[in-house]
């Protein structure tokens, strides 16, 4: 289990991670969150644990935290019968393993996951991952044109390079396919209304006609877009 709990007016949020010997039901989560003040709770499955410790291990900061994991299970779960799911930035695999906690026992939705780095990628691929995980190894804005059309798409790759891949990924999307882009509180700052400037970065996305947006702003900050037909 992994939670988050803010203290201080301030609003500075102090991360623990809790292990416990069995697996705990919602029920009890929720209890141990109210008894504790903790502002979220997430279980954390097993096959996403092993995936924060492959991280751990490398000191890599970067992984999706369980609160933008747990709503990637859910939207991989939506997916369509015989759907693609599309991550960009693997990691170390962490929210890959939450997209493949959400499909469970499926075996017709293709997952392909594309990562840059190959040490990254190669501690990833130690994982057993189902067969219809393909992991890819390469820059992902050349390899965009070539990948094809998928039902969702989580982009999940460091600062700025999110905006060098907005278009591609859009264009990537099936009509009706829906688009996550975590990491996104950097660009609104503290408050409630959106920074302003000369280059929106990957806020833009707010903006295009292909698409309809909704604002998360809870966990790292979330903008969940979705492709709209004919466009």
């Amino acid at each position: 289990m992994e939670g988050t709990a803010t203290t201080g007016e301030s609003g500075t949020r102090s991360w623990v991670n809790m292990t416990f010997d069995r697996e705990m039901s919602t029920a009890e989560v929720e209890s141990m969150k109210r008894s504790l003040g903790a502002r979220s709770a997430v279980q954390v499955p097993p096959e996403v644990d092993a995936a924060y410790c492959r991280a751990r291990e490398i000191r890599f900061v970067k992984s999706s935290c369980p609160e933008v994991g747990a709503l990637m299970s859910v939207l991989a779960a939506a997916a369509p019968a015989d759907g693609r799911i599309l991550e960009l930035g693997t990691g170390v695999g962490v929210g890959l393993a939450w997209i493949v906690h959400g499909l469970s026992s499926r075996t017709d939705v293709e997952v392909v996951s594309v990562e840059i780095d190959p040490q990254k990628s190669g501690l990833a691929a130690g994982a057993p991952w189902p067969d219809w995980v393909n992991l890819v190894v390469g820059d992902a804005k050349e390899l965009l044109p070539s990948l094809g059309c998928y039902d969702l798409v989580f982009l999940d790759v460091p600062g700025g390079l999110k905006a060098s891949l907005l278009n591609g990924a859009i264009t990537a999307l099936r009509p009706g396919g829906h688009l996550l882009m975590d990491d996104m509180n950097p660009y609104w700052g503290t408050g409630s209304t959106l920074s302003c400037g000369d280059d929106p970065g990957p806020e833009r996305l707010l903006e295009d006609s292909r698409v309809t947006c909704a604002l998360l702003q809870y966990a790292t900050g979330m903008i969940l877009a979705s492709r709209l037909p004919n466009c």
